[in-house]
């Protein structure tokens, strides 16, 4: 084991006599295997900060991140993680992180604990709950899918009494980006995927159902209550809406994006998670924005970068200024100035689009990367990044 951090290695706090003394360090608790997790883990090299990544012991990444970043595989629960941490940073405490959503209550609640930096605790755990979102948007007056929450049990027996309006959505409560959500037809597709939530014999997890609303799907990037990018998703055709890329090319006019950036901020000054980054999900249907989903946790898959290269803000870069009780300055924004896309090479495309080797193409017009990035439960095998340098052309 490391020897514990003493004092002399600290850094100073930034705001106010009181503040916890911080470590020269960063704890990542929890992380995934996306362009979002490596790129925050460089950033937090760069700035010459000790990186120490904390995951449950099925979920430890190998050989994701450089040899020089500690990996514990510890149980994600709070006296474990807690324990590590009075052990390893007794007097000067780390930076406490998540890039992973499964660990954005633990983390939270971490930091609050410490005195540290960080989102407000009881509101990240409250808004995990996904049927917590919908009362939200719904009180507060924001266009969200229609949806109602049950027990398996409960659904079973709505399956059986033919109860329910096809095609609708069903996903967990609780559940980690596009996990676990599926379109269902009919109640043979429905009674198949839920089926699959219950891990052991017993089990009657929550299910989330949502009417299913059609359109275009946006991501919606908010730092500290502010505005900070969109972009448009691609879904690979099928039922379990596996993710083949995001663009900064929004395919909106000026009031449909307006519409969508005010829907957006409503919804999180209604959550009150206006520390940090909250990435939204929405949809688009027939000119109206809906908000499906509000996550108080950093985005992956690329779309920090996204947001870096197209809209100028850089929020992996932000973030780590947050956590260092640093002030950050946040522009105005609208349109995208630069465009930038990433694309997945799915487990389904021909074999011949070979991205299994690193590579990067530049020009002074543009810059292509691509490489492996293996997520199996994403059906995911590679990427290519694109980023234009010259201006985006405007409607």
């Amino acid at each position: 084991m490391n020897a514990p951090i003493q004092l002399s290695q600290v850094t100073p706090a930034q705001s106010g006599d009181d503040a916890v003394p911080t470590a020269h360090a960063l704890l990542l608790v929890g992380t995934l295997r996306t362009g979002t997790s490596l790129a925050f883990v460089d950033a937090a090299l760069a700035r010459g900060l000790d990186v120490t990544l904390i995951a449950a012991p099925d979920d430890v990444p190998v050989g994701l991140f450089p040899p020089q970043v500690r990996i514990v595989p510890l149980a994600p629960e709070y006296e474990p993680v807690r324990a590590w941490i009075d052990a390893n940073y007794p007097q000067a405490r780390p930076r406490i992180v998540t890039t992973n959503e499964r660990y954005a209550r633990l983390a939270s609640r971490l930091s609050e604990s410490l005195g540290l930096p960080g989102p407000d605790a009881g509101k990240v755990a409250h808004y995990i709950a996904k049927s917590n979102q919908k009362r939200l948007f719904e009180s507060a007056g924001i266009r969200t899918p229609l949806s109602q929450t049950w027990r398996l049990s409960e659904l079973q027996q709505r399956v059986r009494d033919g109860t329910l309006p096809f095609p609708l959505v069903a996903k967990p409560v609780e559940g980690l980006s596009s996990f676990g959500v599926a379109l269902c037809a009919d109640a043979r597709a429905l009674h198949d995927h839920v089926d699959s939530f219950a891990r052991e014999p017993g089990d009657d997890p929550a299910i989330l159902v949502e009417q299913f609303v059609t359109g275009p799907e946006y991501c919606v990037e908010f730092f500290d209550g502010v505005y900070v990018g969109a972009m448009l998703k691609r879904k690979a055709k099928g039922t379990r809406f596996i993710e083949r890329g995001y663009s900064s090319d929004l395919e909106l006019d000026d009031a449909a994006l307006a519409a969508l950036i005010e829907a957006s901020r409503r919804a999180v000054a209604a959550s009150g998670l206006t520390w940090g980054p909250v990435h939204l999900d929405c949809i688009v249907h027939e000119g109206e924005p809906y908000i499906v989903e509000l996550n108080a946790r950093i985005a992956g898959s690329f779309i920090c970068t996204i947001v870096k290269d197209a809209y100028g803000f850089d929020i992996i870069g932000a973030l780590l200024d947050k956590l260092d009780r640093r002030d950050v300055q946040l522009p105005e924004l609208f349109r995208p100035r630069h465009h930038a896309h990433v694309e997945f090479l799915l487990d389904g495309d021909p074999p011949q689009w070979d991205f299994s080797r690193q590579g990067r193409l530049h020009d002074e017009n543009l810059t292509v990367t691509y490489g492996p990035q293996v997520i199996p439960i994403r059906e995911r095998r590679g990427f290519v990044y694109t980023h234009h340098h010259t201006p985006a052309r405007q409607p």
